[in-house]
């Protein structure tokens, strides 16, 4: 891919589908340009091989309607904002060219998750810089960063803007599904498939999100600085 819209990025294989999935595709359903970076190959998790994995993500990437999906390899479980990690995403960036990029919120519980958040901001601000790295691409900054809020922090936070997913809301859940060796117990775990557990989470962050703006399900997200309203009565949502 030469260019696209939008950029998602998450330490692991299955971190966009969990938290951004339903906007992906809604953008997607838009006929935007949508790319997915994973920074990892999931290695160090308790489920499924880096083969596995890629297999899933593809799969994943398909349902949502996705242009694009690639890996980095970075080392899963030692994301760190150092230079030769930042400036695999800088490059990633300055290729692809993305307007906006998504990417996971960063206070997280998983140390790789917060990681990524900070790795994420730092390229995008270095790649926008005509003088750092030219040979990693031309410079280029997307037009806007935002951060999806996880599961977890779901009823914690207050998201800067949330994206009705409802209409969408059966193709994210294929999207996590398409992650069968993460979901499949090993012999001695519960028989309660994790799938159904995550499905309960997604479902109650996603109900939670959508009661912020009036309908079924949402997906918010958080911004560093305000919006930018230019018409007062293009404002959508009520406020009674």
């Amino acid at each position: 891919m030469n260019a696209c819209d939008i950029l998602g990025v998450g330490a692991h294989p299955d971190d966009v589908e969990l938290v951004m999935g339903g906007t992906i595709a809604v953008e997607t359903a838009r006929r935007r340009r949508v790319a997915l970076l994973d920074l990892t190959r999931g290695e160090s998790g308790s489920r499924g091989t880096p083969e596995s994995r890629l297999e899933e993500a593809l799969a994943a990437a398909r349902v949502l309607g996705v242009a694009h999906r690639e890996t980095l390899e970075l080392p899963d479980g030692g994301l760190q904002p150092v230079p030769e990690q930042r400036d695999a995403v800088v490059a990633v960036v300055r290729r692809l060219r993305p307007r906006v990029v998504l990417a996971q919120y960063w206070e997280q519980r998983h140390p790789d998750h917060a990681a990524a958040s900070r790795l994420v901001y730092d390229a995008c601000f270095f790649a926008g810089l005509r003088n750092y790295r030219p040979d990693l691409g031309a410079a280029w900054r997307p037009r806007k960063l935002a951060y999806a809020v996880t599961m977890t922090e779901a009823t914690e936070i207050r998201p800067s803007f949330v994206v009705d997913v409802t209409p969408v809301w059966e193709t994210k859940l294929r999207a996590i599904a398409a992650y069968h060796s993460q979901w499949t117990p090993p012999p001695g775990e519960s028989q309660k498939l994790p799938l159904d557990l995550y499905r309960e989470r997604v479902e109650l962050a996603g109900r939670r999100h959508g009661q912020r703006i009036g309908v079924t399900y949402g997906e918010g997200f958080v911004t560093r600085e305000p919006l930018v309203v230019g018409d007062l009565l293009a404002l959508e949502g009520e406020s009674f």
